[in-house]
Order: C-alpha cells, then structure tokens, then sequence
C-alpha cells in the first residue's frame, strides 16, 4: 500500500505542459451549430500521429465495426467484444473454462483489417462475467487452473488466427482485487506469462488504479487498487496494461481531470506499456438531482444517438467546465444534464497521452460521434 501523503505528494509534483490554450480546438470552437454540421465528417488529417492505439468494437454498437474500417490505418489493435469465458466442471470443482460467442466471430471484417493494414493487430476481449464469486475465489486461488485456463485461451487464439487477446478484469475480479488483491494480482500475472510464452500479444484490462478519493478529501480513503510495485509486475507480464481511467470508482464525475488521469500514469511510472482508456459514449444524469450536489447513483450511459436527441432541442445549452476539461449538455425542460466527449476534451486527454508516451485504447468505437476519430 502507498501511503496517502506519499502518493498525494506524487501526484502534485507531476506537472504537465498540456494546456487548453494550445489545443486546436478551443472550448469555444465546439458549439451546437458546429457539432450538428459536422459530427458526420471524416477527413485525412490528424492531430495526433504515432500514437499507439487500440479500438474496441462491439456487436450492439454496429457503427464502431464501420470506423474500424474506415480508419483501419490509424489503428494498431483491435479489439472485438464476442467471447466470454464460462468456467467448465470435473468432479464437482472447476477445471477448466469454455468459450462462449464463437458464432459472432466476423471473418470478412478481419480478412478486411488485414487487407488494408497489414500491420494492425486483432486482439478479441475475452469476459469471465460467467464466473460466480465462488468461483473467481477458487480460480485466484488455484494456480495449475490459472495455467491451464491460461493455455486454454492461448490455445483458442492460435487456432482463430488471433494475434493475441485483452483480457478483461472490470467485472469479475474487481472485488477480488478488494479482498484478495495479493492472489489475484498473482493470477493476472500468472496469465499474463502464459499467454506471450504462446508469442500472443496478452494486454489487461483494468479500472483506474488511483481512485477518485485521492480527491475528494476523505482521508478514510488511503490505498490504491494496485500499489506501484504490483503495477510494475503486471507490466511485466504483459504488453499493455489497459486503464478504465474515463470511469470514477465512486461514480460522481467530479474528478475526471487532468490530476486523476496524470496519478494514474504516474502510479505505473509513466511507462509505454500503459494504454489510457478513453470514453467515446456519454453519460445521463437527471438536472436536478445533478444540481444538488454529487451522488452515488450510477449515471446513465448514452450513445451519439441520445445526445444528439437533445443537442437538437431548442432550450439545450452547451457549456465548457473548466475544471473537468468537459463540455456539458444540459436541457431544463427534459430536466438532463449529459456529459459526452466533445473534440476539446478528447484532444486533451490524448495530448496528455501524447505527452507522457502512453498508448490509448478507445470504448467504444460505434458509440461516439464519427468525427471524434478525426484526432488520431
């Protein structure tokens, strides 16, 4: 565990030259007209260039498989979300795991990225939202399972002509990081190490390390959800080590901002292997209770289609947070307030990225608005 005044004193000594005022995109640039006349269009140029990135694709979010291939040489890896991993039993004990969602495999878009990007890089998320906590406390716990799951992954990618696999953390294994977070970081490892002895690139998909307590003054709060040395094992095992930092574990989204992304980087030193998550879907929350004041509840999360449902209406108001680097939606006659990535906010979070020489990884490529992918 980090101490809190050590790492506190961490994070406020990093200083980052990015700036608002030397974006292209200035707040005041990105208006309703502005938004609602050009959301649709892709050009050729960039922002930012030699960035590596990452795209997730889903199957309920169409839209991401056609940027994919709109903007396949911009990208460096894809992630398709098709497959969960659904443990298997032998004598009343898990013994190994099954994949689920085989029949969602696109061969013709792969066979498309391919063509046209000879370098990118298909690397499906693999889920264990099928596992009980039971379950994930024996798995954690059980390391020739953690090995031959490992294998079993490796194993299915060799023989779909994947180039290697993220594995997904968030859901399951987030309260066993809690309770046990010495065997599952073990386990992280463990799988980790299979999966490149395979020659498969293996990235782990994870929640922001730094929580936001960090900024809200409760000195209750003292420990991270991976201290530094566990960040360094963990990118040692693996290629990349994919951050959710677009989401607070408290859910208030009052701290999404430079400080929180930078304690993030800074926790892992700042290493190439980080990839920055970055959010292209919006999130809902009613006026009213948002204007009392932060809330536990969770947001509602939107796509490009709701938040122009309201950009459209005549009483919406778009306005520019200084301290979150947002711009937010906000519409008294449907009593919302909506907070979305807007070309301000997504340049300079990359900037930061760009800065420090992280890699990003966007979730998800279908929900946001299509020219959001003009930056990079």
């Amino acid at each position: 565990m980090i101490p809190r005044i050590l790492l506190l004193f961490s994070i406020f000594s990093t200083v980052s030259a990015a700036t608002i005022e030397q974006l292209t995109w200035q707040p005041k640039l990105v208006t309703k007209e502005s938004i609602l006349k050009n959301y649709l269009k892709l050009t050729n140029e960039t922002i930012f260039e030699e960035m590596t990135t990452l795209a997730f694709v889903t199957t309920w979010n169409p839209r991401g498989f056609y940027l994919a291939r709109k903007r396949v040489n911009r990208l460096s890896y894809v992630s398709n979300v098709w497959f969960e991993v659904e443990p298997t039993f032998g004598m009343d004990v898990m013994s190994d795991v099954a994949i689920v969602g085989i029949k969602n495999i696109d061969r013709d878009f792969i066979k498309f990225l391919r063509k046209n990007n000879p370098n990118i890089k298909i690397v499906p998320r693999f889920m264990f939202t099928k596992f009980t906590e039971e379950v994930a406390d024996y798995f954690i716990r059980t390391e020739h399972i953690v090995q031959r799951v490992a294998q079993t992954l490796a194993n299915f990618c060799h023989k779909n002509g994947f180039d290697g696999l993220v594995i997904d953390s968030y859901s399951t294994f987030g309260e066993s990081l809690m309770k046990h977070r010495r065997n599952t970081v073990e386990t992280f490892e463990q799988m980790g190490n299979v999966i490149r002895r395979n020659r498969l690139i293996a990235i782990l998909s994870l929640p922001s390390p730094v929580g936001n307590e960090y900024f809200l003054g409760d000195e209750n709060q003292g420990s991270t959800l991976i201290n530094a040395n566990e960040c360094e094992s963990l990118l040692n095992a693996y290629d990349y080590f994919q951050m959710w930092t677009y989401i607070d574990g408290l859910h208030t989204r009052n701290v999404i901002h430079d400080k929180y992304l930078l304690a993030n980087m800074e926790l892992c030193k700042f290493s190439p292997k980080i990839m920055l998550g970055m959010s292209l879907y919006g999130l809902e929350y009613e006026l009213e209770d948002y204007l009392e004041g932060p809330r536990l509840r969770d947001w509602t999360t939107i796509d490009s289609k709701r938040f122009l449902q309201v950009l459209k209406l005549e009483d919406s108001v778009l306005t520019w947070n200084k301290k979150n680097k947002e711009h937010e939606l906000t519409s008294k006659a449907n009593n919302t307030f909506i907070l979305f990535p807007s070309l301000t906010t997504l340049e300079y979070r990359l900037a930061l990225a760009k800065e420090h020489g992280v890699a990003v990884a966007f979730w998800d490529y279908g929900q946001g608005l299509d020219y959001l992918t003009n930056l990079i």
